[in-house]
Order: structure tokens, then sequence, then C-alpha cells
């Protein structure tokens, strides 16, 4: 049997989950999974809290918001960088009920540079988090989902070791199941330097075409795979292709708000359905 993120997490963050959606390789739809699960599990009636954690700031234009409009010192870069910026001075309201953001623009970018002769900068995510869970006059989210940049940058480290929980998006091809490796490799390097202990949720499989032979062939071989040599890993609903979910991202919204019969927006509602199965059956042990 192998090793595949196999680490258990204590974090002092109460009854709330933080689960990081990352992957080294870049479009395998990780900021579209991220948006449209957050949608869709506050539409379940959790309260929950997307935090945009890439340069590019994706996930803040599906949510609705302006990276151009951020006021000074009110997104993702003044929290990683500035001490006395708290978690609950970022939190900007989307149009969906139930769920809030901490919205991103460029200037993350500089993130790797501004932390680089600072102690602990790998845990300012994990300790703003901790911060905002123990006052107890801040609202309390049930989950806080972290979209991610395609890079194990200083933004990313501080993203793995602030979570609970990891899903990684994979598309169903060679050099993706590559970039899932290298992530398993950095995390397993974090534990023994930084004592990092986080569990995978879960593998979802995303971008799936349906008309391609090759996508059945390589997606049977990563399921097999994984199911051999790390266990029951890998969602069992796919995420296929579809012009409806950059269409709805365009007009600021998740596919699941915007077109909810759709089949695109039904496979994201049956994965978080999985996935709050999966929240309950590999509860964390806190602190």
């Amino acid at each position: 049997m192998g090793t595949l993120f196999p680490y258990e997490q204590g974090r002092a963050y109460g009854d709330m989950r933080v689960i990081c959606l990352a992957n080294e390789k870049g479009g395998v739809a990780k900021t579209t999974s991220c948006v449209n699960l957050a949608a869709s599990l506050a539409r379940r009636g959790k309260s929950v809290l997307c935090m945009d954690m890439d340069p590019q700031a994706n996930a803040t234009v599906a949510l609705g918001l302006d990276p151009d409009a951020l006021e000074h010192d009110w997104e993702t870069y003044a929290l990683l960088t500035n001490p006395q910026v708290p978690l609950e001075s970022v939190i900007a309201r989307t149009a969906l009920p139930n769920l809030d953001a901490v919205p991103a623009d460029r200037q993350l970018s500089n993130t790797e540079k501004a932390l680089i002769n600072e102690v602990g900068r790998e845990s300012r995510l994990r300790n703003k988090l901790r911060d905002y869970a123990r006052n107890v006059f801040t609202k309390k989210y049930d989950i806080v989902i972290l979209d991610c940049p395609p890079s194990l940058d200083l933004i990313t480290v501080n993203a793995l070791v602030a979570s609970t929980d990891i899903i990684v998006p994979v598309q169903p091809k060679l050099y993706s199941l590559k970039g899932m490796v290298r992530l398993g490799e950095t995390i397993n390097t974090l534990y023994s330097q930084l004592e990092l202990r986080i569990p995978l949720l879960g593998i979802l499989i995303c971008l799936y075409d349906r008309s391609a032979s090759l996508d059945k062939v390589v997606y049977d071989l990563i399921k097999e795979k994984i199911l051999r040599e790390y266990g029951d890993f890998v969602f069992h609903n796919v995420i296929a292709r579809s012009v409806l979910i950059s269409e709805a991202e365009a007009d600021g919204q998740p596919v699941v708000m915007a077109d909810p019969e759709c089949a695109a927006a039904r496979t994201y509602e049956a994965v978080t359905e999985e996935l709050l199965q999966r929240l309950e059956a590999s509860q964390p042990v806190y602190p």
C-alpha cells in the first residue's frame, strides 16, 4: 500500500473545516470546482468562505467580485503579508446567500518576495484562521475552501499548512497525474519539515471528454492505480467539459447558480453530496 497524503491534521478551528483545492498542474478546473463546490455547499445551508489564493483572481471574478475595485489592504495579499490585518477585515460578501469570499488581485504575486525574510512565513494563513476561530465576535463558517495557484510556491504552502483536508482536481491526462504526484511529494516534505498532517479528501476528475477515447483510457488507468495503491480516493462523479461552465463564470456566477438544471450543475451537486459524506466519515482530531 502507498501513502497518498495519509496524515491526520489537528487544527484549533473548532468545527470549521478548511479544504484546499490544489494541483501543481494548471488548467485542471481547480478554480471552477472551488467556486461551484462553495456555491453548492452554500445552497445546502452551509456557511461557506471561499478564499482566492491565486494572483490570477479567477475565483474572485467567478463569484461576481471585481479585483480591480478592491480597496487597499482588502484582499489575500494583505492577509498573508501584514501581521496587523485579521481575516475578518478582508472578507467580502457575494451575491449568494451563505457564501462569503476573500478576494485576490495581481498584487498577490508579490507574496513570496514580501515574506522571504519573515519567520514563520509558512504558517501565516493558519495563524490568521486560528485567531479568527477563537474570536468570539467573528462569524463562524462551517467550511472554508481555498483556491490555490497552479504552482507549489509559498502561497500554496500556506494553504496546505492551514488546511484540514485536501481535494486534488485532476484532468484525465498523464501530465496532470504527474502534477498530483509532485504535490504528494511536496506534502510529504512539508510533513517532515513542519509536522504537517493533512488527509486527502478525494481526487476529482475534471474536464472529462466523453467523446475522446484516450480520456476514458487514462481515466481508467488513474482510477485503477489509485484504488490499487492507495484506496478509494477518487470521487465517483466526474466533471465533464461544458461550455456552460465558462459562460457562467464570465457572468460572475458559478454554474450551479446560473443554470442549476444543466448537466454540469447537477454533477457538481452530486460531487457536493459525496464531499459532505467524505467530510462526515473523516472527522479530523482537533487539539
